[in-house]
């Protein structure tokens, strides 16, 4: 009779198994749970229902109860090998990678054709940086069963992590083959394809991938981004906005959706989004370094103070545990004057920036036929030649390039804006390459096979740059300038072109390059720049007639607190006078404004200046008495333009390269009585020649003549100096020898 109780409840638990079992693959695991407790309360030693406990606590997301429960199954039953896969995933969600990978091992040894035991293995591998195991997991699960769809994405994760996209594209396309409706597959080949720079085909695999999985977060998140490299802005925030709707906890996409509306200059908008992402996520360090340099370029100096000593502990944190500081090097400059801390900031990200490129790519190699030619053929590389700051600069420089030495290949990899800049700089390179279309590494190699001799990168740590395909040292012999306004602290650039002003000897133990001295100021200009033959009145510009006019056209995110308070001053102490500003948003002239009010100042005495043509803001400065330079980031293209146009610049000479710039350009252009070295200083100058017509129009004299006598705007005298500093860069290359400190002396 005994006999007959044990089996009749024998099967009923079998039968209350099967009922669980139902509950819990059709997801309603509260009910599958239930059962598996009550049949556990019977018989605590039945190991698959323990194993399914198991399996639960982890679907829940408690791993460590999940590792007890199973590891209690195992000690029942030690020859399932199902119970040591899902024990290895349990162990591999806490991060006990050697665990996990044991149970994995286990589970395999148990039964040696387990394609899940090989995938999760091969996962684990992967999440630990161990590639090459884990693509070997990954091919014996698909190698013991050929229709495995998840192996097959997991090796194409695996090959686009190694920059291997060819490879990451194959395998995603075996999972499409296998399941043409695999959103995940269309998804990931959309994002290797936009890495590739192939935005309009990758914007098709994503628009098929939503076909399938219309909330997809996620593919909105990358089709924004999409749309955003090509241009399309609306679309790149249509497509943030829905991905906000199905994820709106989701960091990152506010991140992004806050660059597009910064793009489009809706201040207030981006800076609300990066509250967002504050909001939901503290921890998302970085935001910070953005919302600072957004509240910055708005004026809004309230938080400014604790943003910057937050930030500062958060970069002494991730320093110190060898990682990238949280803010941006061109943000830092911008707030620290002290080329110590920008050196090592800009090293942090250098060195973030090698190390990735390392994992990815394999060292160029330089044989004779690279370097035995007859003209040394340099590579100028940049996303600005364009209507932008540095095509400006730097456009009279390739045409007046001695072809009898020098050809000279452009690499261009931002917008084709058909201006005069794109224009002149394409037909006056030996080669235009647009580099858009291709990935970092294949650029790179573009510019290898192109066989160039010198690459000079004029980015830096600069807004669209592509440090990387530097960082594969495509070229022998690699050159930073212009874009820098300090080191870019990476090993992979031999030089940097600067000058005694900007770069006093004391300072050159804060840069990785080796410096090279130009003899007059390193800021290349333009003496063909056109200045519209525009009559206007000064009314024309807005500006009051009798007015004394001090102008500042620099950036507002170079307008500080200490400076306006001087600025101020100022403008108390000569009466009736006018501070003439550029307006780039609204928000920043509201609070510039009021910042004047509160010290006393009438709001109505600052002006601001729309947007024009180059040649025509050119035009206009003539209007203005006198530029007073900003304090922390100088003024440097804003200097240049203000001296060209003729009107004098004050500025106050700092401790680093980018508070030293105005300084460099009036020594090379013959007023050196304009440099102060203490605000004290730079207000009464600023206040006396406010006050004097007669002490003000001998140095506006003065310049006039100097413009076309002195140094700073002689381009052809320039490019003869910079190609003597590019002949021996490369006499000391072709010697065998390490790069060293160059200074270029005058015949």
């Amino acid at each position: 009779m005994n006999e007959k109780i044990a089996i009749m409840n024998k099967f009923t638990l079998e039968l209350d198994l099967q009922k669980g079992l139902q509950y819990h693959q059709s997801g309603k695991l509260e009910k599958a749970q239930g059962i598996y407790g009550k049949i556990l309360e019977i018989d605590p030693t039945h190991a698959d229902v323990l194993h399914l406990s198991g399996v639960i606590a982890h679907q829940k997301g408690d791993h460590e109860l999940a590792a007890e429960i199973i590891s209690k199954a195992i000690q029942q039953n030690p020859t399932v090998p199902y119970y040591y896969n899902n024990l290895g995933e349990a162990l591999r969600s806490q991060g006990k990678f050697q665990d996990a990978v044991s149970a994995f091992e286990k589970a395999i040894d148990l039964m040696s054709d387990y394609p899940e035991a090989f995938n999760n293995m091969g996962r684990a591998y992967g999440e630990h940086g161990k590639f090459d195991e884990a693509v070997n997991c990954f091919q014996q699960a698909v190698l013991v069963k050929s229709d495995y769809v998840e192996a097959y994405i997991n090796l194409g994760v695996i090959s686009k992590r190694l920059g291997k996209w060819e490879a990451a594209v194959y395998y995603y396309q075996k999972a499409l083959d296998l399941d043409s409706k695999n959103a995940e597959a269309l998804y990931n080949i959309g994002v290797v394809l936009k890495e590739q720079r192939r935005t309009d085909e990758a914007l098709g695999y994503f628009e098929r991938a939503l076909q399938i999985n219309p909330n997809a977060a996620a593919v909105y998140y990358s089709m924004g981004a999409a749309f955003k490299e090509k241009g399309d802005l609306q679309a790149a925030l249509r497509c943030y906005q829905k991905a906000v709707q199905l994820s709106p906890k989701s960091a990152e996409v506010y991140v992004n959706m806050g660059n597009v509306f910064h793009d489009q200059g809706k201040l207030d908008e981006a800076i609300s989004c990066y509250r967002k992402v504050l909001e939901i996520n503290p921890q998302f360090f970085g935001a910070h370094s953005v919302l600072l340099r957004l509240l910055e370029s708005a004026c809004d100096w309230k938080e400014v103070e604790v943003l910057r000593s937050r930030l500062d502990a958060l970069n002494d944190i991730a320093l110190a545990n060898g990682e990238r500081a949280y803010e941006m090097p061109l943000i830092n400059l911008a707030g620290c004057a002290d080329p110590r801390k920008n050196a090592v900031i800009a090293r942090s990200w250098s060195d973030h920036i090698s190390k990735t490129v390392s994992t990815r790519s394999r060292p160029f190699v330089f044989s004779d036929g690279t370097i035995c030619k007859n003209k040394i053929r340099i590579g100028y590389l940049s996303a600005d030649f364009r209507d932008h700051a540095i095509a400006h600069l730097m456009v009279g420089l390739f045409p007046l390039h001695n072809r009898d030495e020098f050809e000279v290949f452009s690499y261009s990899y931002g917008p084709d804006d058909e201006s005069y800049y794109r224009k002149t700089i394409e037909q006056a390179s030996d080669r235009f390459i647009d580099l858009r279309l291709l990935g970092d590494g294949d650029a790179a190699k573009r510019i290898y096979d192109d066989e160039v001799h010198i690459l000079i990168d004029l980015m830096g740590h600069t807004k669209g740059s592509r440090l990387p395909i530097c960082a594969h040292r495509p070229a022998p012999v690699q050159v930073t300038y212009l874009g820098s306004m300090a080191t870019t602290g990476a090993d992979f650039f031999d030089y940097i072109v600067t000058d005694r002003i900007v770069t006093p000897e004391e300072h050159e133990p804060y840069y990785r390059e080796q410096l090279v001295y130009m003899p007059d100021s390193y800021l290349i200009s333009d003496h063909r720049q056109e200045i519209a033959d525009k009559d206007w009145l000064r009314e024309d510009v807005g500006l009051p007639d009798e007015s004394f006019v001090f102008c500042s056209f620099n950036q507002p995110f170079k307008i500080e607190p200490v400076m306006f308070e001087v600025w101020m001053n100022i403008l108390r102490q000569v009466p009736g006078s006018v501070l003439w500003l550029l307006c780039k948003n609204m928000t920043a002239e509201e609070n510039l404004k009021r910042e004047a009010e509160l010290r006393g100042i009438s709001g109505e005495r600052l002006i601001f200046a729309k947007k024009l043509p180059k040649s025509e803001h050119l035009a206009r400065q003539k209007h203005a008495d006198l530029v007073l330079d900003t304090r922390i980031y100088n003024g440097h293209t804003t200097s240049s333009d203000a001296l060209w146009s003729g009107v004098p610049v004050i500025t106050l000479q700092g401790n680093h390269f980018a508070s030293r710039v105005s300084a460099s350009l009036l020594t090379a252009v013959g007023l050196p009585e304009l440099i102060t070295h203490s605000l004290e200083a730079y207000e009464e100058l600023a206040v006396r020649l406010g006050n004097s017509r007669s002490e003000l129009h001998e140095i506006r004299e003065k310049l006039s003549k100097n413009r076309f006598t002195e140094p700073l705007f002689d381009t052809p005298r320039f490019a003869k100096n910079l190609e003597k500093a590019y002949r021996e860069m490369w006499k000391i290359f072709l010697a065998g020898e390490e790069p060293r400190r160059i200074e270029v002396k005058e015949n």
